[in-house]
């Protein structure tokens, strides 16, 4: 018995200073699945200005409705907005307690691209200058958000070393109809302290990656609540865009 409970502490060590080392991942941590959206009990208002990849680019995450819906609200737009006769942005609202996908609304000079989610379907509508084009996409399970409410999502999340997930997602830019509710896994692979664009933070790489192979998103993290971004690189069907970083980062107490 003695033997044992040696050996246990042992391994407890072990896997802590693993944490603190920022090693890899145990490749046998568990898959989970999202039964239930993530908390956003952490969740804070935050303005990100990007660089790299997406240079130029003001993130807001603010507190909105829709409807009777509270939502936190993720709006991509250009920090210069003379550039364009357009009022060209990239928005998501979440639900505020369950950070369940309620709509996306994607507005340029050549289209605009509305997704409101239902209970049991999703209505795309892509308008141009020549047509409006519309699909039903049926949903048989919850999903999750992509696109700039990626953000939000994963800063819910419970994240530590070695932490896997498999959700579902409705992909904007790949499929049709049904074809565009896509199984999505996304796993925690580095805890470690790295020197950023913010400075020296302790940072979580994630990978999350389409399982029909679509895409591939490569991520840091904080590691503190909420997790928001520090570093992103986008791959779409094998062409990988330049890596975006986060220049500076507000977030309301």
């Amino acid at each position: 018995m003695v033997r044992n409970a040696i050996t246990l502490l042992v391994v407890m060590l072990f896997n802590s200073n693993m944490g603190r080392s920022g090693a890899q991942a145990p490749t046998h941590a568990p898959l989970q699945d999202v039964a239930q959206p993530s908390s956003s009990k952490h969740m804070t208002a935050a303005m990100i200005l990007w660089g790299g990849g997406a240079a130029g680019i003001v993130e807001t995450i603010t507190p909105a409705k829709v409807g009777n819906r509270a939502t936190w609200r993720v709006t991509h737009y250009s920090l210069d907005p003379t550039g364009t006769k357009t009022n060209e942005y990239d928005l998501y609202d979440l639900d505020r307690e369950t950070l369940a996908p309620i709509r996306s609304v994607r507005n340029t000079q050549a289209y605009r691209l509305d997704l409101n989610f239902g209970e049991k379907e999703a209505n795309l509508r892509n308008t141009t200058s020549r047509s409006t084009v519309t699909e039903k996409i049926p949903l048989n399970t919850g999903v999750q958000a992509e696109g700039p409410g990626l953000d939000v999502f994963v800063a819910g999340l419970p994240l530590q070393l070695g932490y896997r997930v498999r959700y579902t997602i409705v992909d904007r830019w790949s499929g049709r109809g049904a074809n565009r509710v896509k199984t999505v896994t996304l796993s925690v692979l580095r805890r470690s302290m790295e020197n950023t664009s913010l400075g020296r933070r302790e940072i979580y790489q994630l990978v999350i990656e389409a399982e029909d192979g679509s895409f591939q998103i490569k991520e840091n993290v904080l590691a503190d609540d909420p997790h928001y971004p520090v570093r992103v690189e986008y791959t779409r069907d094998r062409k990988t865009y330049p890596a975006s970083e986060v220049v500076s980062l507000e977030a309301c107490p």
